[in-house]
């Protein structure tokens, strides 16, 4: 298996896949560890990849990709890759950024906020 750093969003979806593939998160820096495996799994890893960062091919035994993440617009906590929210704003064009700044846990707070705000105008509360 061979990974291209430039491609690699460091959005963890390998790692659901193969335990040989670690990842730790330290102030805001996400390491992704790539350790040589079993080739019988190249292929699913290449087909769960968004960014069509890994194919097949011999690589370095290890390799260690490092990336800054976005922190909450809200909450302040680093929750995705800067690659990983660019790419998604690349794949949907019409996302708003805003909603793309905050982490998951803000962004289900925000629209449990909102379906209460519809409730309420709905029975007449406002």
């Amino acid at each position: 298996m061979k990974v291209d750093e430039r491609r690699c969003i460091g959005c963890r979806a390998c790692s659901a896949i193969s335990e040989s593939i670690s990842i730790s998160e330290n102030a805001g820096i996400r390491s992704i560890t790539f350790r040589s495996h079993d080739d019988t799994l190249t292929e699913r890893l290449i087909e769960a990849c968004p960014a069509a960062a890994i194919s097949a091919g011999i690589a370095a035994e290890i390799i260690t990709l490092t990336f800054r993440m976005r922190r909450c617009s809200v909450c302040g906590e680093p929750f995705a890759t800067e690659r990983e929210i660019d790419h998604v704003a690349s794949c949907f064009p019409e996302m708003h950024k805003n909603w793309l700044d905050l982490c998951p846990e803000c962004r289900r707070d925000m629209q449990r906020r909102s379906h209460a705000w519809q409730c309420i105008r709905i029975r007449g509360g406002v």
